[in-house]
C-alpha cells in the first residue's frame, strides 16, 4: 500500500512539474506572435497601415526614413505612383536594387523617378511598364536597368506580379505568359506570425541603431547621416550610414561570397531563347507606343567578374547577356550605356561597391559621364 501511495505520489509530483512548466511556457509562443506582428521587419503586416502615407509623402517629393518596412509593399507602392505621379516625370528607371542608386544627381536629369524594385525581374520590369501603359500615362524615356537574369527563364522573384505581367503579355504582346500564375498565398504571411526564424530576424532588426525611427517618416537631420535606409523623393534608394561605410573588409567578404553563389547566375549555362523573344516584342511594342528606351548595364565588382570570366563554363549565360542585348537593341535603335564588366570603366574600381552585387551613385554616374562629367549623347537619347 504505502508502495502505491510512493508511485502515486510521485505521478502526481510528475505532472504538477510538467502543468507547472507548461504554464510557465505557455505565454512564450503568445510573445512572439506579438512581437512578430509588431516589429515586422519584413512589412508584412506594419506595411499596409503605411502603404497610402509613404506613398502621397514620396509622391510630395519628401525622403522617408525607415523604408525597410516597406520592402514587400513596394510593387503596391508603384501602382499608387502610376496612377497618381503628377507632372509625369520625363524618364522612369525600371530593374532591380542594382539601379536603385540611379537619382537624379547622378542622371543629372530634375524630372525623373526611379521605379525599380528589390529583386526585380522581367515580371516587375515589364509589369511596371504596363501599369503606366494601360492608363496611357508614359514618359518619354524608359531606363531599364538590365540584369542578366532578365535572359533567364526560371529567375522569378516569388514578390512580383505575375497576374499583372500576364495581362500585359497577353494584351500588348499577343502572347501568353511564360510564367506561371496563382493567387497570394496569404498563408506564408500569416505564417511568419508563429516562425521562430521571423522572431530571431525581428530581434536582429530590432537592435539596429535606428535612432528611434520606428515606422516610415519624412527625414529629419542631416540626409546623408540617417540610420535607416532613404527613399529619396525621386525613388532612388540612399543605404543608411553605416552600410555605406562599412570597412573594405567587410565589403570584400560580400563580394567573395558572391563567387560560386552568385545571385541568379549559378549553372546559367546559356540565355534562354524564349525570353529574348518577348524582349524583342517588348522593344518592338515601346516603340510603337512612342517611348524611348535606353538600356544600362551596372556593374558588378570586378572580382566577382573576373571570377566568372576564369569559370566561365558555369556563368556562359552571364557573359552571354551583354552581347545578346546589344545585338537586340540595335535592331531597334536602343542605346546601350555601361558594363557588367567594372575593369572596363575608367574611375570606377571594387571601392565602389557597397558589397557583391551593388554599385554606388557615384560609380553609376562615372561609368554614364567619364571624367567629365559630361555626355551629350546620353541626354539626347533621354530626350534632352
Amino acid at each position: 500500500m504505502k508502495r502505491f501511495f510512493r508511485t502515486a505520489g510521485s505521478r502526481l509530483l510528475s505532472a504538477l512539474r510538467i502543468a507547472l512548466g507548461a504554464a510557465l511556457l505557455a505565454p512564450l509562443p503568445v510573445l512572439m506572435v506579438w512581437y512578430n506582428y509588431t516589429v515586422d521587419c519584413s512589412g508584412y503586416f506594419q506595411g499596409d497601415l503605411y502603404l497610402r502615407e509613404v506613398s502621397n509623402m514620396v509622391l510630395a517629393g519628401e525622403d522617408i526614413v525607415g523604408f525597410e518596412k516597406m520592402f514587400n509593399q513596394q510593387r503596391d507602392i508603384l501602382k499608387i505612383f502610376a496612377n497618381n505621379i503628377d507632372p509625369m516625370p520625363d524618364v522612369i528607371a525600371l530593374g532591380s536594387s542594382r539601379i536603385m542608386q540611379l537619382s537624379r544627381e547622378s542622371l543629372h536629369v530634375d524630372s525623373f523617378f526611379n521605379c525599380s524594385v528589390t529583386g526585380g525581374d522581367r515580371c516587375d520590369v515589364l509589369g511596371t511598364f504596363y501599369l503606366f501603359d494601360r492608363e496611357d500615362r508614359l514618359p518619354q524615356t524608359f531606363i531599364i536597368g538590365f540584369d542578366p537574369w532578365l535572359l533567364r527563364a526560371d529567375a522569378i522573384d516569388e514578390r512580383s506580379d505575375k497576374e499583372l505581367y500576364g495581362e500585359f503579355l497577353e494584351r500588348c504582346l499577343g502572347t501568353e505568359s511564360d510564367v506561371e500564375y496563382t493567387q497570394s498565398n496569404q498563408e506564408a504571411k500569416w505564417e511568419a506570425l508563429y516562425s521562430p526564424e521571423y522572431f530571431q530576424n525581428n530581434v536582429t532588426f530590432a537592435r539596429r541603431d535606428t535612432t528611434g525611427v520606428d515606422k516610415p517618416q519624412a527625414v529629419e537631420g542631416d540626409l546623408y547621416n540617417q540610420t535607416t535606409e532613404v527613399k529619396r523623393g525621386d525613388g532612388s534608394l540612399l543605404y543608411d550610414v553605416n552600410f555605406r561605410n562599412r570597412s573594405m573588409e567587410a565589403r570584400l567578404k560580400d563580394m567573395n561570397y558572391q563567387c560560386g553563389n552568385f545571385l541568379y547566375m549559378e549553372d546559367y549555362d546559356e540565355v534562354d531563347a524564349e525570353c529574348v523573344e518577348l524582349f524583342d516584342k517588348f522593344f518592338a511594342y515601346a516603340k510603337e507606343r512612342g517611348v524611348n528606351i535606353v538600356i544600362i548595364f551596372t556593374p558588378y565588382p570586378s572580382l566577382v567578374y573576373n571570377y566568372c570570366e576564369a569559370n566561365a563554363e558555369r556563368y556562359g549565360g552571364f557573359l552571354e547577356t551583354e552581347e545578346v542585348v546589344r545585338e537586340l537593341a540595335a535592331k531597334y535603335d536602343i542605346p546601350v550605356y555601361g558594363t557588367y564588366d567594372a575593369d572596363a570603366i575608367e574611375g570606377v574600381t571594387d571601392e565602389d561597391f557597397y558589397d557583391g552585387l551593388h554599385c554606388t551613385g557615384e560609380a553609376i554616374e562615372t561609368m554614364l559621364f567619364g571624367t567629365s562629367g559630361e555626355n551629350a549623347q546620353l541626354m539626347a537619347d533621354l530626350g534632352y
